[in-house]
C-alpha cells in the first residue's frame, strides 16, 4: 500500500456505511425535498415579484445569503414584502453577471424553458441541481393541478434573451471546457489552489481567459457538478476528506512537481464518476467479478471505493474493513492473498493525490532530480521566449525551452 499515509483523523466507519443506512438517508432527503417543492403554488403571473412572494421568508433569506446580500439579524422583525422589494432588483443584477459563467447543459435547460413560455412540467424532479438554480433566484417551482412546474420569471427570461446569441453559445462551450479540465486536474491532484489551477487550465485552452471569469466558472461548477467542491481558495475533488492534510503532504514533497498530463487524459477524467481503466484496474475488477460474483457495475464501484480509500491516505486495514462490510471476504486463503496482491499492484500504479498525480512506480523509475522543474514553465498562451511577439503555442512550442 502507500508508503506514506496522510494524518487523517477519521473513523473507520466512514468506509463501512451500510447500503441500508445510506439508502435510508437518501430516501429521507428526497422526501423532505419533495415536501419543500410542493409547498408553493404556481403564480398566476410568472413575474419575479410573484415568484419571490410565493417563497417563505427562510427561502428568501437563503437567496439573500447566496447572492451575498445583507441579511437581517432577526428575520421575524422583517416584513416579507420588504424582503421581496429589496431582493428583486438584486436578483436581476445577479442574473446579468451569472449568465456569463453558464455551461452548455445549463443553457440547454434555459433554452428549453424559454421555448415553452417560461414554464415546463417535464424537467427531472430528482435532479437536485435545479435547487441550486432556485437558490440563486434563476428558476422557481410551483404546484399546478397537482403537478410540479418549473419556471423562469419574465424578468429573468428577458435578461437571458439579451445575451442568448452566437457569442453566448461559444462562451458556454468554453466555460464547459474549462470546468471539465479543472475537474480532471483535481481528479489527479486531489486539490489545487485557484492560481495554480488557472495557470494549468490556460495551458490547455486556445482562448484567452481572464482570471475573474475563471473564478466565476469554477464557483458555478462547484455548485453544479457533484464531482468537485469549490472552496474559498481551492478546488478539490468531492471525495477528498481532509484537504488540509493533503495540502500539507503536497507542500512537503517540494522535489516533486505536479505531473504533466496530456489534454485528452485530463478531459476524460473531468467527467463525473470517472475511473481510469488501467490494466491493474481491469485485473482487480475482473477478479471481483470472477471470484466474488459481482456484475460489471458492482465491481467498478468496489474498485472506485478502494481508490478513494487509498487517495485519502488510508491503508489495507480500512480496505479490509470495506471488503468485509461489502461481504467480499473469500473462503480460500490463497484467493484472499491474490486479492491483496491485486490491490497492491493497483495501489502502486495509481496516480496519487499525495504524489501530485504521479504513481509510486513512476517516481521509483525516474532518474534522481528529474521531477524537479528548473525555472518557470512556459504556458501555451505565454509570449514565446524567442522574442517573436507570438504566443508560445503559435511559435516555438515544439522546441526545447
Amino acid at each position: 500500500m502507500a508508503e506514506k499515509e496522510l494524518n487523517v483523523e477519521a473513523d473507520e466507519q466512514e468506509f463501512i456505511f451500510s447500503d441500508e443506512q445510506f439508502n435510508q438517508v437518501i430516501a429521507e432527503q428526497k422526501a423532505e425535498r419533495m415536501k419543500s417543492l410542493r409547498r408553493h403554488k404556481l403564480p398566476a403571473r410568472l413575474t419575479l415579484e410573484e415568484a419571490l412572494t410565493a417563497l417563505t421568508k427562510t427561502e428568501l433569506e437563503d437567496i439573500q445569503y447566496n447572492l451575498n446580500l445583507p441579511v437581517a439579524n432577526n428575520i421575524n422583525r422583517v416584513k416579507k414584502a420588504e424582503m421581496v422589494e429589496a431582493i428583486l432588483p438584486e436578483v436581476v443584477k445577479f442574473a446579468q453577471r451569472w449568465f456569463v459563467s453558464a455551461f452548455e447543459d445549463q443553457k440547454d435547460i434555459f433554452d428549453y424553458v424559454c421555448q415553452h413560455e417560461g414554464q415546463v412540467r417535464d424537467l427531472q424532479l430528482e435532479d437536485g441541481r435545479l435547487d441550486y438554480l432556485r437558490g440563486i433566484g434563476i428558476m422557481y417551482c410551483g404546484l399546478s393541478d397537482g403537478q410540479l412546474v418549473w419556471y423562469m420569471p419574465k424578468e429573468i427570461q428577458e435578461e437571458y434573451g439579451k445575451i442568448n446569441n452566437g457569442a453566448f453559445q461559444q462562451a458556454t462551450a468554453l466555460n464547459t471546457e474549462v470546468i471539465r479540465l479543472a475537474s480532471g486536474l483535481v481528479f489527479y491532484y486531489g486539490v489545487m489552489d485557484y492560481d495554480q489551477l488557472y495557470a494549468k487550465v490556460c495551458d490547455y485552452i486556445d482562448d484567452d481567459l481572464e482570471f475573474a471569469d475563471f473564478i466565476g466558472i469554477i464557483l458555478n461548477g462547484g455548485c453544479w457538478y457533484d464531482n468537485i467542491q469549490a472552496g474559498k481558495h481551492d478546488l478539490m475533488y468531492a471525495e477528498l476528506i481532509n484537504v488540509e492534510a493533503l495540502q500539507g503532504e503536497q507542500l512537503r514533497n517540494t522535489s516533486v512537481d505536479y505531473a504533466d498530463l496530456p489534454y485528452n487524459k485530463v478531459w476524460d477524467a473531468g467527467q463525473e464518476a470517472y475511473i481510469e481503466s488501467t490494466d491493474e484496474y481491469r485485473a482487480l475488477a475482473q477478479f471481483l467479478m470472477n471470484k466474488c460474483k459481482l456484475d460489471v457495475l458492482q465491481a467498478a464501484e468496489a474498485v472506485r471505493s478502494i481508490n478513494i480509500i487509498i487517495q485519502n491516505g488510508y491503508g489495507m486495514k480500512e480496505i479490509v474493513g470495506f471488503l468485509k462490510e461489502q461481504k467480499l471476504v473469500l473462503p480460500k486463503e490463497e484467493e484472499t492473498q491474490e486479492l491483496y496482491e491485486l490491490i497492491g499492484r493497483y495501489d502502486s500504479t495509481l496516480p496519487k493525490w499525495v504524489l501530485k498525480g504521479h504513481t509510486q512506480v513512476e517516481l521509483a523509475n525516474m532518474p534522481h532530480g528529474s521531477v524537479v522543474r528548473v525555472g518557470k514553465k512556459i504556458g501555451r498562451n505565454d509570449p514565446c521566449p524567442c522574442g517573436s511577439g507570438k504566443k508560445y503555442k503559435n511559435c516555438c512550442i515544439d522546441k526545447n525551452y
